[in-house]
């Protein structure tokens, strides 16, 4: 499954988000989780929780 990636950007308000982008859309989502620094961030994203999430936001978006 190509037609997704997962990027970790700053917000705004200072703290570290996780963003799907899928193909098609132009406007990334967010995971929907706000971390402190980029490596939690990143971290979330070995953990299950964040594969249940990003499967979810998948579904969502390819109707």
């Amino acid at each position: 499954m190509a037609d997704h990636k997962v990027t970790v950007e700053q917000l705004p308000n200072g703290k570290w988000a996780c963003f799907l982008h899928l193909e098609g859309h132009d406007e990334p989502v967010n995971l929907g989780r706000e971390f402190k620094n980029d490596e939690q961030a990143e971290n979330w994203l070995n953990v299950s929780e964040s594969v249940t999430a990003i499967e979810m936001m998948i579904r969502k978006y390819k109707k």
